[in-house]
């Protein structure tokens, strides 16, 4: 009982983990895992209408903003 205790602890703490070491290393781990981008800032290309298309600023990809305002 114990150890799938702990698996299941650290399987929750696995994105946060990953966070932090992305806020410390500097390094795009969160886009490339998770598909969290970051597309705020002053490299906004375009809107069509229905998504704003941007640069991330953690990893370089082309991503689009949603109407609720996430990055994909």
């Amino acid at each position: 009982m114990k150890y799938i205790l702990a698996i299941l602890i650290i399987l929750f703490m696995y994105p946060f983990i990953l966070c932090l070491i992305d806020k410390i290393r500097g390094s795009h781990l969160s886009c490339s895992q998770f598909g969290w981008h970051d597309g705020n800032g002053t490299n906004t290309k375009e809107f069509d209408g229905c998504s704003i298309h941007s640069i991330c600023s953690k990893c370089g990809a082309e991503v689009m903003q949603d109407s609720q305002e996430n990055w994909f």
